[in-house]
């Protein structure tokens, strides 16, 4: 399984791998990432690249239709930033870090995420998401 490209943080690899999380290729992606890879994203902060994959997988679950547009992809020797549109429906259950859940709501929600990644390698060891959490939750009717 490969995971490098001829220029690893080029929009191109970026949009590759939002192509493997769309497809619930989680093998691909998993490979992507560092084993120790550190996912931060609002509400959430942990280590490895299984957790990485069931953080995403957990969305994927609440949103089957989830999908990710990559846009304004921005990279340095090792570093990648991107701001990332995300589109889905939510009809299933969302699960939140501390065990709670929010039942089906049936609202689509379009959100745009800032994403900065840092690599080791061919691998991405840093992976760090900020979106408007409130915002979010909003439209699936939620107030917060």
């Amino acid at each position: 399984m490969n995971t490098t490209a001829p220029a690893l943080t080029s929009a191109a690899w970026v949009e590759e791998f939002f192509r493997h999380v769309d497809a619930h290729d989680f093998e691909w992606v998993e490979a992507a990432l560092t084993p120790d890879c550190v996912i931060d994203a609002s509400g959430f902060k942990e280590t490895g690249a299984e957790v990485v994959v069931l953080w995403m997988a957990g969305f994927f679950a609440a949103f089957p239709d989830l999908r990710h547009r990559p846009y304004r992809v921005i990279s340095g020797t090792d570093e990648v930033a991107a701001l990332v549109q995300v589109t889905g429906t939510h009809t299933e259950d969302l699960g939140f870090p501390d065990g709670a859940f929010l039942p089906p709501t049936g609202a689509s929600m379009d959100v745009e995420l800032a994403e900065f990644w840092r690599f080791e390698g061919d691998r991405v060891a840093e992976y760090k998401v900020i979106y408007d959490q409130a915002g979010f939750l909003a439209q699936l009717g939620v107030g917060v």
